[in-house]
């Protein structure tokens, strides 16, 4: 039985509620089908079934059907992955029909969720210092390439870090990464010759590689979101290809 708190709200208000829940899986790495799934849950709820959802990467909309119907959009230009999030939300989500609060009680738990601090820098930067060291050992490296990749992942993300406040594209960002990281590798290897280019490289741009957003893009083609599937996989293979493109650039200079 649904509560009787959603039946009283306005059809705007559970449609605001539905949006903002949406926004907040799309910005922490949710699949598109889950954000549509998620919003139209909300809505039934309500007894709303002439609601459509459409979401692609940068974009939801949500629109009563109704002759005298609300709609709403919302433009994402900034994603993150926080799975903690993408928890609560979830949760949240299948226990509204239970819930006593208001709307101006739930619109502020979803909007503390979606104005919540970011990570510090130093704990992104620390992190993929680890996570490209240990590639490299993963990857067939010794002490030699341990080293290498842990400073080559750390400069990297710290000078990203830096220029976070610019707002690089993903792809120059990437594309500055893999010039970093196989500028530190080259000088490595000339302090030291017996250190691996090959495994110390790939270790290092590996918190760089887009695993789970091609891995969105395979899920929203099985789900039958072909636009999404393109936008997701597209955007994948060209941060791929910033990362190589800086990689080449670096060693074409240095072996010209």
């Amino acid at each position: 039985m649904v509560s009787h708190k959603i039946m009283d709200m306005t059809k705007e208000e559970v449609l605001e509620i539905a949006l903002t829940a949406g926004k907040l899986l799309l910005c922490n790495g949710a699949e598109t089908y889950r954000v549509e799934d998620t919003m139209l849950r909300i809505c039934a709820l309500r007894g709303m079934h002439t609601v459509s959802a459409f979401c692609t990467p940068s974009v939801i909309l949500l629109s009563d059907e109704s002759l005298r119907g609300f709609s709403r959009m919302y433009r994402v230009t900034n994603r993150t992955v926080d799975l903690t999030v993408l928890s609560e939300i979830n949760d949240f989500s299948f226990n509204l029909k239970n819930t006593q609060q208001s709307y101006a009680e739930i619109m502020y738990f979803l909007n503390k969720k979606f104005n919540k601090p970011a990570r510090p820098a130093y704990v992104d930067v620390l992190c993929s210092a680890v996570a490209g060291s240990c590639f490299a050992v993963v990857l067939g490296g010794g002490t030699n390439e341990f080293i290498a990749a842990l400073f080559g992942s750390l400069l990297s993300m710290a000078f990203l870090k830096k220029l976070a406040a610019f707002r690089p594209s993903s792809f120059w960002a990437t594309t500055m990464a893999g010039g970093i990281i196989c500028a530190v590798t080259l000088g490595f290897h000339a302090l030291v010759p017996a250190t691996s280019m090959e495994e110390t490289i790939a270790g290092a741009i590996m918190p760089y590689l887009p695993g789970m957003a091609f891995t969105n893009g395979l899920r929203d083609y099985i789900a039958g979101d072909l636009i999404s599937g393109n936008s997701r996989v597209a955007e994948a293979v060209f941060l791929v290809g910033g990362l190589v493109i800086g990689i080449a650039t670096v060693l074409g200079i240095f072996y010209h």
